[in-house]
């Protein structure tokens, strides 16, 4: 076992495909296979099974992917804070955040962080909620913009801004913000939400049965872009926040609401592990991503966390 089997494992566990990790890494899928499979020898037990969409991890998988993450993620910080002594901030740094705003911290980071530390590559990881703490609970991630994630002892949390879902549809449903619905409404007509892992369909699914409502989910979709295809077509609405559907409402192409007996709130978190070392660039894009959020609070729905 080595350090290169290690982080082609790693690549594999989260992207669930050798086909996908040997495109990342940059290497022939044969020798990718052969990787895993000298990898599997030496610990003596299949770390992965197929299934009809992939790869899923082995309970012996899953135990390597939680031992490896962390010690790969503690060489790395090891050899950039070696790097460091030289004043250089170095290295590659992997940051999960929700499509949302993916665009905007980019666009950020290319103004105020990548000519202060031109030396750092970074990576983005788009994703919904549970998607993003897979990414940080493997490893994959070094840190991670995640909304209303669930408790893990090896994440740890610092809230950044707040904001409120309204019911979005195509214009011709004519909701207006100054006539907000009532919950039950999304009982009446067809929704596109992420799938049931993710933590934000989970809580409306408790608020729906709270209010007797049951949901007509028509579309499951776990990217922000077909989702707002699906209402633009007039087939489904969708919750989402102002900033996500500004530009469409602007054109006159969708329409949002506020629903008033039940406002949904959800809560923008900056994710970082708990135990290990951090690698130097890492802790000043975490610095970087503060800073950043300070300006998209200014907008609208959001506030202080």
């Amino acid at each position: 076992m080595d350090l290169r089997q290690l982080r082609t494992f790693l690549a594999v566990a989260e992207l669930g495909s050798l086909r996908q990790a040997a495109l990342r890494l940059r290497i022939a899928e044969t020798a990718l296979s052969r990787q895993m499979r000298l990898l599997e020898a030496d610990l003596g037990q299949p770390l992965f099974r197929r299934h009809g969409r992939g790869l899923a991890l082995t309970e012996a998988g899953h135990a390597l992917r939680e031992r490896a993450a962390p010690l790969l993620q503690q060489l790395d910080a090891l050899r950039e804070g070696m790097r460091g002594r030289q004043g250089e901030v170095s290295g590659a740094v992997s940051i999960g955040l929700p499509w949302l705003f993916l665009e905007r911290l980019s666009a950020g980071l290319a103004r105020r962080f990548i000519p202060a530390h031109p030396a750092v590559s970074i990576r983005f990881i788009g994703g919904f909620a549970d998607h993003l703490q897979d990414a940080m609970l493997s490893g994959a991630a070094d840190l991670a913009l995640i909304f209303d994630p669930p408790p893990a002892r090896a994440i740890r949390l610092t809230p950044l801004l707040r904001e409120e879902m309204r019911l979005v549809a195509h214009a011709a449903a004519g909701y207006r913000a100054e006539a907000p619905q009532l919950f039950r409404r999304l009982g009446e007509v067809p929704l596109v939400l992420p799938g049931p892992r993710n933590p934000f369909r989970q809580r409306l699914e408790e608020l729906a049965l709270r209010h007797g409502v049951t949901l007509d989910v028509r579309f499951e979709v776990e990217t922000l872009a077909p989702q707002k295809a699906l209402v633009v077509g007039g087939v489904a609405q969708m919750l989402a926040s102002s900033m996500a559907v500004s530009a469409e409402v602007e054109a006159g192409l969708l329409c949002e609401t506020r629903l008033a007996d039940e406002p949904i709130i959800r809560t923008l978190y900056l994710a970082e592990p708990r135990a290990g070392a951090r690698s130097l660039a890492a802790a000043r894009m975490a610095d970087a991503v503060r800073e950043e959020a300070v300006g998209w609070s200014g907008g609208g729905d959001f506030g202080p966390g």
